[in-house]
């Protein structure tokens, strides 16, 4: 019979790292306790394939309030995950020697398809998968596809055109121009055509999307229509849409006063909903269904 584990685990993404404390039993998740800190690991370094001094120091001041939760907490198991900001900096391995020393913590660089396979995980834990559907999960520097049934992934991807990249190539005005717009989002077909001819397979895919880009669907949804964002677990394309138009319209100042999105978000955003709409269209999605589960969550069923 499974036991009850109390485990901890750390995303170390490009943009935000994220902890989770929860209570394992099988593949049962109780979250305890989560917490997200905006440490923008690939800022000015991922497009030169390294992680700055600036990033390492803020990703250590994470490191540290983490250590002390995870202990406040007694976490007998711990599991730390690195993805593609550090997965292709040159520098990613002295870093994680550098996180080992001060704090013990054995961190696992995961490669693109092995991220894939545990956000799979992770989204199982919030998310019940009947038919066949695709998962969608947007970060810094690495975007993951997964087709997979209740059962088993059926195909997954990892692209690197994360939301750091997309605004160093092409976010180069306030609000990005539709020249580059254009630009971006034909880039973003070439790069997917294997999911495009991956997901012409299948018929009726159900879109899932989860981390970071669909967190913000869900606090600006909430704050427009005046709900709880955790209870907001579908959102029809044209919802997203008017959402979007928003997003990358407006210029950063007036950002910051779209209600729901967080200051943090304001920069990232834009990529992001580029990205996210683009896919959507290609993939004539009518609804978003949002899963709070993603990698954390997978990473403590490991």
């Amino acid at each position: 019979m499974n036991e009850l584990t109390r485990k901890a685990s750390i995303d170390m993404g490009t943009n935000t790292f994220q902890l989770l404390i929860a209570d394992v039993i099988g593949d049962k998740v109780e979250t305890v306790f989560t917490q997200d800190i905006f440490v923008r690991l690939g800022k000015g370094g991922i497009s030169n394939g390294e992680i700055t001094e600036e990033a390492m120091q803020r990703a250590f001041d994470a490191l540290d309030k983490f250590q002390k939760v995870i202990k406040e907490n007694k976490a007998e198991e711990v599991k730390v995950a690195a993805t593609s900001a550090v997965r292709s900096a040159s520098n990613g391995e002295a870093f994680i020697q550098d996180i080992y020393n001060r704090y013990g913590f054995v961190v696992n660089i995961l490669s693109g398809v092995e991220e894939a396979e545990v956000i799979y995980k992770g989204v199982k834990t919030d998310t019940t998968i009947q038919d066949t559907a695709i998962i969608m999960d947007i970060g810094g520097g690495s975007v993951e596809f997964i087709i997979g049934d209740a059962e088993k992934v059926l195909w997954k991807q990892s692209f690197e055109i994360g939301a750091q990249r997309l605004y160093d190539q092409f976010c180069h005005e306030d609000p990005i121009s539709s020249e580059n717009s254009e630009k971006l989002g034909a880039y973003i077909k070439e790069k997917l055509s294997p999911l495009l001819e991956e997901s012409e397979k299948f018929s009726a895919l159900k879109f899932i999307g989860a981390a970071g880009t669909f967190q913000t669907i869900q606090e600006v949804y909430g704050a427009i229509h005046d709900c709880k964002p955790s209870s907001v677990k579908n959102v029809s394309y044209e919802e997203y849409k008017n959402m979007h138009q928003k997003f990358v319209g407006y210029t950063r100042e007036q950002r910051f006063e779209i209600p729901g999105l967080i200051p943090q978000r304001v920069d990232m955003i834009v990529p992001a909903s580029l990205l996210l709409f683009n896919v959507l269209t290609l993939l004539k999605v009518k609804e978003i269904h949002i899963s709070s589960g993603s990698l954390r969550e997978g990473l403590v069923l490991l």
